[in-house]
């Protein structure tokens, strides 16, 4: 148990839409992966060996020859969040989510939501298709790399007030600011060429969203990895 906490987790949904075969090049070989339901076939289609199931079956899933962890047809839950539950509770604290976006809009968000759901519990969750990489931060003072590199940088108040929001290194700063629900102020801001973000929030929380990749040069993948 011990040990698995140093390592990631990769939780892989059936949700299709904007998976690129290039996020593959994100997984790292010592990943554990756990697909739910039909999350296992884009497991596959991306090149990936499956180290946990966890699902019910109704949407194109498959257990054979994995460990698995089989859940009936009518639940309280979806598939992907008792996947969250399946890698906290094996000391997994670091979740990459994959496969959770796009199609039933009602699943999009909820899975958002399962980012709280990580934090909440002690994890780090990053929810990654192929035009967007998000957070879920609370009060905190945070250093972001544009690693690998995106153009844009925002944040999303989930508060009806977010305050004391500071942000450095990037292309329109704020010191001090108070970001409301609903607002736009905080969106299409940029990591400044070389700089590492500073993110401050005091009370609050937001999402942060990474978006529009950029290429990667073949002689930074590695370094990547």
């Amino acid at each position: 148990m011990g040990e698995s906490r140093k390592k990631r987790a990769v939780l892989i949904g059936a949700a299709s839409a904007s998976l690129p075969l290039e996020l593959a090049e994100r997984i790292h070989p010592d990943d554990f992966i756990i697909c739910a339901d039909g999350g296992r076939d884009l497991a596959e289609r991306l090149g990936l060996r499956p180290d946990w199931y966890v699902g019910d079956n109704d949407s194109g899933g498959r257990p054979e020859g994995l460990p698995a962890t089989l859940l009936p047809s009518e639940k309280d839950v979806s598939d992907l969040e008792m996947a969250v539950d399946q890698a906290l509770r094996l000391g997994y604290r670091e979740l990459l989510l994959l496969g959770c976006t796009g199609g039933r809009e009602d699943h999009h968000l909820a899975n958002l939501g399962l980012l709280e759901q990580i934090d909440q519990r002690g994890g780090k969750g990053i929810l990654l298709d192929g035009a967007n990489e998000v957070r879920f931060l609370g009060p905190g003072c945070y250093l972001l790399q544009n690693r690998p590199r995106y153009h844009y940088l925002g944040l999303i108040p989930l508060d009806a007030e977010v305050t004391g929001v500071t942000l450095t290194g990037v292309r329109y700063p704020l010191r001090d600011f108070t970001l409301h629900r609903g607002s736009t102020r905080s969106v299409s801001n940029e990591i400044l060429p070389g700089a590492t973000a500073g993110i401050t929030v005091q009370t609050g929380h937001v999402y942060l969203v990474r978006s529009q990749p950029e290429p990667v040069d073949p002689c930074e993948k590695e370094k990547l990895k």
